[in-house]
């Protein structure tokens, strides 16, 4: 009989966009069980479709993030919140001196509570641009103030004394992406891109995915500390990459631009230097010690199926979550204990139906004058003031009832 396959609780931060919802849905479906933080009710519901658990911890403060490991039963812990510093180099980038805040809350975290497995995501830039040469991991880092922060995080990690790993991934990609998503935005309105000739690697959030469960279910349990290189195998440039974007959303290629008068009296950004750098990375460690394979071997591919990402949530309505499909999540707090209610379900208002008015019966004529009153006169007569004070009363009930009497 074939031995089970070895399941684990993990949480994962920064779970409701890119590499990180893609790795809580990869995990899950083979077997796992996923807690995912998220900043917002929006990245809740991308969170609870795919079937996990979400919740909203602070990771700049240590006791948070230490509650919701705990409440998880955590034993792995893939900390994805810093992939929103490893977007695209059209794009621009955030402030990464707070990645070094937070790096450091959530490691404190991760040491107090203990855990088998640390999965850390960081950047292929961090590597020293080799004309020619794809960086190996153990090649030089950059030098630069731009990326000491990124260093900086990336070392507490490996100096932790956790068993952790650190993926370098390529410019990371695809259909929940936020920079993916502005660099399309920028395309539809005929914006003009910064100018990026030079080669780079590239990852689609589905296979840093893909990478990140490999590691995990790997049968190493020996401790770590080690840098893996994560990318796809045909490196391209950023004008190719958006050449390329721009084809899959049905547009022509877009122009692209030098940086201007005042751009260059300011000085280069790390936006600008990256475009001008040359980055690319060897991914053979990982696919000869754990078996992985980027699915969409180059950038043609994997934006095809980021486009068909985005056409799939323009038809879609999040409602439809509560209203028609089961909610996998409900099973999973359940598991997890979690004593909070869930939200009412979100139904869409009907609008009022229609009144249609009837028209009044039409009062029958009177009979003829007599000399004198006639039965049938009489009888009509006390029919009508029957109705009428039955009208009456009906009218004081309803009264009573709007006041609340």
């Amino acid at each position: 009989m074939a031995e089970s396959k070895t399941t684990f609780n993990i949480f994962v931060t920064g779970g409701s966009e890119s590499a990180g919802l893609a790795a809580v849905k990869t995990l899950l479906a083979n077997g796992h069980r996923v807690t995912a933080a998220t900043g917002d009710a929006e990245g809740a519901l991308a969170i609870r479709q795919t079937g996990a658990l979400p919740v909203y911890p602070d990771l700049t403060r240590e006791g948070e993030v230490l509650s919701s490991l705990r409440m998880a039963n955590a034993e792995v812990l893939v900390h994805a919140a810093p992939q929103i510093f490893g977007g695209l180099p059209q794009v621009d980038f955030a402030d990464a001196a707070c990645l070094v805040q937070s790096s450091q809350t959530v490691l404190r975290a991760a040491k107090a509570h203990g855990l088998r497995q640390v999965i850390v995501i960081s950047f292929a830039c961090l590597y020293q641009a080799d004309h020619g040469e794809a960086a190996a991991e153990g090649s030089p880092n950059v030098h630069d103030s731009d990326y000491e922060p990124m260093l900086a995080a990336e070392a507490a990690w490996l100096e932790s004394g956790l068993n952790v790993s650190v993926i370098r991934a390529g410019y990371i990609y695809g259909g929940r992406s936020m920079a993916t998503d502005a660099l399309a935005q920028r395309i539809k309105q005929s914006r003009p891109l910064q100018d990026g000739p030079r080669p780079a690697s590239w990852i689609h959030e589905d296979d840093l995915a893909a990478a990140i469960a490999a590691l995990i279910e790997a049968d190493d349990d020996q401790a770590r500390g080690e840098i893996i290189n994560v990318a796809a195998d045909k490196p391209q440039s950023p004008n190719d990459f958006a050449s390329g974007l721009s084809h899959a959303l049905g547009l022509d290629a877009p122009s692209l631009a030098k940086p201007g008068l005042m751009a260059r009296l300011r000085g280069e950004d790390r936006r600008g230097k990256l475009l001008k750098r040359e980055i690319i990375i060897d991914s053979g460690k990982i696919k000869g010690k754990y078996g992985w394979q980027a699915r969409y071997a180059d950038a043609a591919q994997g934006l095809e199926a980021t486009t068909l990402v985005w056409r799939m949530r323009e038809a879609s309505n999040p409602a439809d979550f509560y209203n028609v499909y089961e909610d996998k999540a409900a099973a999973a707090i359940a598991a997890f204990k979690h004593e909070r209610a869930l939200p009412a379900p979100i139904t869409e208002e009907k609008p009022p139906a229609k009144v249609v008015e009837k028209a009044a019966p039409a009062k029958a004529s009177a009979p003829p004058s007599s000399d004198g009153p006639t039965p049938w006169n009489e009888d009509e007569a006390k029919r009508e003031e029957r109705r009428r004070r039955a009208l009456e009363r009906k009218a004081k009930r309803a009264a009573k009832r709007a006041a609340g009497g």
